[in-house]
């Protein structure tokens, strides 16, 4: 009777151990099929927030009689659609129709200018609403968390240019630097946040706008 009940204590445990087992490999099983959160070192990055993304574009200037008529048009839009809160609908900008890629820009020729600022070199970007909440992939930016000039790119063609805050830099300095973008590539600055078209080509309006 005394074996029957050992034995019996065995295979009860011996089951215990089983399950025990099962449930181990299926709770790993789980928990390695969840997508892993791409680590960002935020020592080495610089970010800018998703809403700043080409507010304050640089575009080729053959978009220039076009850029005049979608200000326009967004003025009409702020006009009509803002009600004293807020804005009761939304607008999505067009796209330019003469891309920067097309001026066949090189991330090294780019580089090399925006290199002259006193401002740091990040090759590591991040966006969203917060740092290091998702990567910007194929994107170096200049400057400081919030507040630089970034680009991204494609096969070594730059893609876009955009300005994000105020870049911490001597305004003759950052004047100077856009006009030499402005002048290597027939390039304009356009700030859709106060509707201002700036010839980057003319450092005085340029100048006179960063004041």
């Amino acid at each position: 009777m005394k074996i029957v009940i050992i034995i019996a204590v065995l295979i009860v445990g011996l089951i215990i151990v089983m399950l025990s087992q099962r449930r181990s490999k299926s709770s790993n099983t789980q928990s390695g099929s969840e997508p892993k959160k791409e680590q960002i070192d935020m020592s080495n990055s610089i970010f800018y927030h998703e809403d700043d993304y080409r507010q304050v574009e640089i575009i080729p200037d053959e978009n220039f009689s076009e850029l005049i008529k979608q200000a326009e048009n967004v003025q009409d839009f702020a006009e009509k659609h803002f009600d004293g809160g807020g804005y009761t609908d939304m607008m999505v900008r067009e796209e330019n129709g003469f891309k920067l890629k097309q001026r066949g820009i090189k991330t090294r020729e780019l580089d090399l200018i925006l290199s002259e600022l006193p401002i740091k070199r990040y090759t590591e970007v991040s966006t969203g609403i917060r740092p290091g909440e998702m990567t910007s992939k194929n994107t170096f930016g200049y400057g400081e968390n919030y507040n630089g000039i970034f680009f991204d790119f494609e096969s070594d063609s730059v893609t876009g240019i955009w300005v994000a805050g105020s870049p911490s830099v001597e305004n003759e300095e950052f004047a100077q630097a856009l006009n030499n973008i402005g002048n290597k590539w027939s390039l304009l600055l356009m700030d859709w946040n106060s509707l201002e078209l700036i010839d980057l080509k003319d450092k005085e309006q340029i100048e006179k706008y960063l004041n």
